[in-house]
């Protein structure tokens, strides 16, 4: 890397304040620890080793019955077929009055008809199938969901079959009716309480209890009539991409080169929050042109795409991304007070000033890019009243960061 380059998009052995990360995958880079305070790291393991624990426990205590693998392959394969012609309306889909996974129902009817290993293996196949086809967030944080989802299935199987000791050969007693809509609120409960520890702001309960009134039907449908099943995955699919319910929040526009939100997408969903307090981080690229210029527009898109997914992986589910065009970013923070949204943006500039996007390289001797920000940082009510002052504010702030060096992140003043 010549002067020139290493001085245009920043050394992350000076911009990261130490040597470049050789191995990424190790411990004490995990970014399990970048999270907002130690309690809540703590917490998302505590519920990791409570969610194996009892899923080996429940395999030894409940025997495994010798039945019941074609219940767990239509599952599968509705979930994975559904998910995937899904797939495109997911990717760009924020929190509508379906709740935010797709494979909620189809899960949570695992909790009804499936004993309590195959119903756990099932979530982490949704997990999976969520991590690897739609949208790649940091492994802890996936982790995580899953093992919540995992916990909710179990507590919510354990209730079935404690109120119904043997298995019925159909839903479609009222009695069992009643009990599955009991199942239902105690899976919504857990799943959304623990989630939303973790997202700082309040999962949507109206969204996963539609959730799981679609997975009660899915239920009886694999136990009382399994030729429905096609036509429920079919309307589950119309639905996910018609995105039914959408609100502000829920119908973004993606960004087509990076997944963030567009800038108008971004400003309705900014608006639309009703959090009374908040915090707004706006990102520049630094020398972006040049970058450009250099090495051409494949590159520089690698580096905002780059940019985007350290972004995603660095806030949480609630917070708001967006590209405002350029090698700019807006990042909205509900319910961010200003001391931790300026130790969210330090955390985010360290983190792309470590990621490394590959150049074409001559002879196969390896090259990379290395990428700075500038942050500037702004929050209600200490910098504006609404979300277009606190933009504002810190859009001053990061030009003062600009100014004063780049690589750096500023406060509004």
């Amino acid at each position: 890397m010549n002067r020139l380059f290493a001085e245009m998009v920043g050394d992350p052995a000076t911009a990261g304040g130490g040597e470049r990360r050789r191995f990424p995958v190790a411990v004490a880079n995990w970014g399990l620890w970048r999270v907002r305070t130690r309690a809540l790291a703590a917490f998302v393991v505590c519920v990791d080793m409570v969610a194996l624990a009892a899923t080996i426990v429940v395999a030894v205590l409940v025997p495994l019955p010798l039945t019941g693998s074609a219940r767990f392959a239509v599952l599968a394969a509705g979930l994975l077929v559904s998910a995937e012609l899904s797939r495109s309306a997911e990717r760009g889909r924020g929190e509508t009055l379906l709740g935010q996974g797709f494979g909620t129902p189809w899960v949570f009817a695992g909790a009804v008809v499936l004993p309590p290993v195959p119903a756990v293996v099932l979530a982490v196949v949704s997990g999976a199938h969520r991590w690897l086809r739609v949208r790649r967030r940091a492994p802890y944080r996936q982790v995580f969901e899953v093992a919540a989802t995992a916990l909710a299935v179990l507590l919510a199987g354990r209730f079935l079959a404690w109120a119904v000791p043997v298995p019925p050969s159909s839903l479609g007693d009222v009695r069992l009716m009643g009990l599955l809509v009991v199942a239902a609120v105690v899976f919504t409960l857990v799943d959304a309480a623990l989630t939303g520890v973790v997202r700082g702001y309040p999962q949507g309960v109206a969204g996963l209890l539609f959730d799981v009134a679609l997975g009660i039907a899915l239920a009886w449908a694999v136990v009382d009539s399994p030729l429905v099943v096609p036509l429920l995955a079919a309307a589950l699919v119309v639905l996910h991409r018609g995105g039914v319910g959408a609100t502000p929040r829920a119908e973004p526009t993606a960004d087509p080169g990076t997944g963030a939100l567009t800038a108008s997408a971004w400003w309705d969903a900014a608006r639309a929050q009703p959090a009374p307090a908040y915090s707004v981080l706006v990102l520049d690229l630094d020398r972006f042109g040049d970058v450009n210029a250099l090495h051409g527009r494949r590159i520089g898109d690698a580096v905002l795409l780059a940019i985007a997914d350290a972004l995603r992986d660095e806030v949480r589910s609630a917070d708001l991304v967006g590209r405002s065009g350029g090698g700019e970013f807006a990042v909205f923070l509900p319910g961010t007070k200003p001391f931790d949204a300026l130790a969210i943006a330090e955390r985010i500039r360290l983190r792309v000033a470590s990621t490394a996007v590959a150049l074409k390289a001559p002879y196969g001797s390896p090259q990379f890019a290395w990428a700075t920000v500038s942050v500037g940082v702004a929050a209600r009510p200490a910098d504006g009243d609404t979300a277009d002052a606190v933009f504002a504010a810190a859009v001053k702030a990061v030009r003062r960061a600009k100014a004063g060096g780049r690589n750096r992140t500023v406060c509004a003043e």
